[in-house]
């Protein structure tokens, strides 16, 4: 009877364990946590976020994919730089209407012990360049307006300490009949990517949301 018992047990436990899915941790510390299939939710185990109250949003780096610029040499390079600075504009506006207009926080001119760091960048950049390669009254017109990854790391301004990260991976709506075709001008380009980064910062306010109710 002992022996069945300890029998019963042993295979008690092995079922427990095999139900509970392992977490996945990154190299840098962070736990992901459940989020959309969409996107990647990572945070620092048993950190707090209920104190934050204030946030600063630092500069946003913006990378293309590689070879990018190589497969698009009708591109000047003054264009390149205009794309760099419009899209880091467009991504902190969208970080301040949903962190700041909708999510009640205020944006801090210096670190405190109640400032929440936001280090947000654009990498893998494959978007089209705003009527790249048209000659004068030609326009040019694409399925997609491309693609590009949009990471948004969290960290205690105070320390520099990591606490959270967000992964969204954003692809332009892709339009499959020729009618449908949209122009590659500037305001087509624009408006697509401000509707990408729209969802990472709807993203990242979900997650502080998340991360504040299940620590008060």
């Amino acid at each position: 009877m002992r022996l069945i018992g300890l029998a019963a047990a042993m295979m008690a436990w092995v079922a427990m364990a095999q139900a509970a899915p392992e977490r996945e941790v990154t190299e840098d510390g962070l736990v992901r946590v459940p989020s959309s299939r969409k996107v990647g939710v990572y945070r620092a185990p048993d950190v707090s976020f209920t104190h934050y109250r204030r946030i600063v949003i630092e500069p946003i780096p913006v990378a293309f994919k590689r070879n990018w610029e190589r497969r698009n040499p009708d591109v000047p390079k003054t264009a390149v730089e205009r794309m760099r600075t419009d899209f880091a504009k467009s991504f902190r506006t969208e970080l301040i209407e949903e962190l700041v207009d909708r999510g009640g926080y205020t944006l801090a001119e210096s670190p405190g012990p109640d400032v929440l760091r936001i280090d947000a960048s654009i990498v893998d950049l494959d978007y089209v360049a705003p009527d790249a390669g048209s000659m004068p009254g030609m326009k040019t017109y694409v399925r997609s307006a491309g693609s590009m990854k949009l990471v948004v790391e969290l960290r205690d301004a105070a320390s520099g300490v990591l606490i959270g990260r967000i992964i969204d991976y954003e692809k332009a709506r892709e339009y499959e009949h020729t009618r449908q075709l949209q122009p590659a001008n500037q305001v087509t380009i624009a408006h697509e990517a401000a509707f990408a980064f729209g969802n990472a910062a709807r993203y990242t306010r979900e997650a502080l949301n998340v991360a504040k109710t299940e620590r008060e």
